[in-house]
């Protein structure tokens, strides 16, 4: 047993903080109350300190590192900034849910993500068993749509066949029975991007029917995309009402992932699509988002290149009319973005070129002595179009204040660790920022560390998880008066204990696979 005496209590539930003592035992809270009785429990003082729950992540791709050898890289930087929980298996893409036989098994992960033979698990049930215990946090996972796509129809562009769909939807339906959290989409990656909304509507009277969370990549995060003709309303809020159809014609619970307005054009957006979102919330709808701190995202480098372009052979991109035709279109779709070559860090360039990274292409342009379109054409190329960027002017500090602030949103970090080039920021500082903005801004302390912990718990229905109160689990985080992290417990063990270096070693088999069979 032990006893946390003399701290400040933030129990996540968003109600003030107040004075006290927590009691736990093996992996859970017995006692929360005044002058506790230690007996034989080891005794540590918080006199000074803030102790809240564990930090829940509520948007990771971490299910796809789960089972590698050495998961310290994958895993530490999310522990080190106290939480202790991930929700997994966002924007369509889960590491279950296609079978070792199908013939696309290699085409899982959009490119993004990637597993080895034996990381390969067809049913949630038997993925979730193997994880249990192997890393430093709890981890649920959603079942992706576009893995279960994929699993059955590759990344085929056409609409499924009355077979095709069936089998998608019994490898999704097998998810919720297994366990999954719920069903999530990736409408601006392949395959999920070739999905009608009637296919769509499907999946989320699935989730209906199970009572589970639907998470929803959207179509477009901007002003202008791919998805929708040029000369239309804002690509972004397009996208948006066709969230709002699945929601309206299934009553699915749901959640917008990572809400931000991309590109400087799109900004004016925030307020209509507050709006539509609470114009939700008000009719009845379980509706949310969530969002990170910072004003970047990690990309790839083609997130302005057509498709068009990267369908042809190098010999025809070299071509000049074609140069010119490419010109006038990344131009053209910069401008009405609102952002441009000066708002593009390359995070990784390739084996070749270790010297662009942590430089805008604009940087880079100068250092090689060509215009900045020559010089993004040049990354593409010598990185077989494989370079990771930082796309700055996703949002800005006015916007980040209000998205933190509103009702609707719960915290995340949509961050997972490369191991080549430069890190996303939110790998290892998103929640500290999230802390370190809510004193800035003037949030209530509780506030905050609510959206971070009970509001997300709720969300996604994690039961005895996310708030301080007996027989929960002892997930901990314990911040100094600065708010910098000082130890963090999960399950009932210590994890990270800033006064003896940081990391623990005791945390690498400490978490549990969270099921909801």
């Amino acid at each position: 047993m032990i006893l946390f005496k003399g701290g400040t209590i933030i129990d996540g539930s968003g109600d003030q903080p107040f004075p006290g003592d927590i009691l736990i035992e093996d992996e859970h809270i017995c006692q929360i109350g005044q002058d506790i009785d230690p007996g034989e429990a080891q005794v540590i003082d918080l006199t000074g300190r803030i102790i809240t729950p564990g930090f829940i992540d509520a948007h990771s791709h971490n299910d796809w590192f789960c089972l590698k050898p050495d998961k310290r890289p994958f895993f530490d930087p999310f522990l080190s900034q106290g939480i202790t929980t991930l929700i997994t298996g966002n924007c369509g893409f889960s590491a279950f849910g296609c079978s070792a036989d199908s013939p696309y098994i290699s085409e899982v992960g959009g490119g993004l993500f990637h597993l080895s033979p034996s990381e390969r698990y067809e049913r949630c049930r038997d993925w979730l068993r193997e994880i249990d215990g192997q890393t430093s946090l709890n981890v649920a996972s959603l079942i992706g749509h576009g893995t279960a796509r994929t699993a059955v129809a590759g990344l085929q562009t056409t609409e499924l066949s009355e077979q095709q769909l069936a089998d998608m939807m019994a490898i999704l339906e097998q998810g919720l029975i297994d366990g999954a959290a719920g069903i999530s989409l990736g409408l601006m990656y392949a395959p999920g991007l070739f999905a009608p909304t009637e296919e769509l509507i499907e999946v989320a009277r699935l989730c209906a029917k199970y009572d589970r969370i639907l998470t929803i990549h959207p179509r477009a995060e901007s002003a202008i995309s791919m998805s929708y003709p040029l000369l239309s309303k804002s690509h972004l809020i397009q996208a948006l009402e066709e969230i709002e159809q699945l929601v309206r014609s299934t009553g699915c619970r749901t959640v917008y992932s990572h809400l931000i307005f991309v590109g400087r054009r799109s900004w004016k957006d925030l307020e209509p699509a507050l709006k539509r979102l609470e114009r939700l919330a008000e009719d009845g709808y379980e509706i949310g988002f969530d969002m990170y701190p910072f004003h970047f995202g990690a990309s790839v480098i083609t997130v302005v290149l057509p498709d068009w372009y990267m369908k042809l052979s190098a010999e025809e991109r070299q071509k000049p009319a074609v140069r010119l035709k490419l010109r006038a279109m990344v131009a053209v779709t910069t401008k009405l973005l609102g952002f441009g070559f000066s708002d593009m860090t390359i995070a990784y360039a390739g084996q070749d070129h270790p010297e662009y990274v942590g430089k805008t292409v604009v940087e880079i342009a100068r250092l090689i002595d060509q215009s900045p379109f020559e010089a993004y054409l040049k990354i593409c190329e010598d990185s077989d179009f494989k370079a990771r960027v930082l796309m700055g002017s996703y949002q800005n500090d006015e916007i980040v204040e209000r998205l933190m602030k509103h009702p609707l949103s719960v915290y995340m970090t949509d961050a997972w660790y490369e191991e080549a080039g430069i890190q996303n920021a939110s790998l290892d500082q998103a929640f500290l920022k999230f802390l370190e903005l809510g004193r800035k801004h003037q949030m209530p302390l509780e506030q905050v560390i609510h959206k971070m912990s009970g509001q997300t718990a709720k969300r996604y229905q994690l039961g005895d998880r996310g708030l301080l109160k007996p027989d929960y689990k002892a997930d901990l985080s314990i911040l100094n008066e600065d708010l910098s992290l000082d130890m963090v417990f999960c399950n009932g063990i210590r994890v990270y204990d800033r006064a003896s270096g940081g990391l623990l070693e005791e945390r690498h088999h400490v978490s549990q696979a969270i099921s909801y069979r």
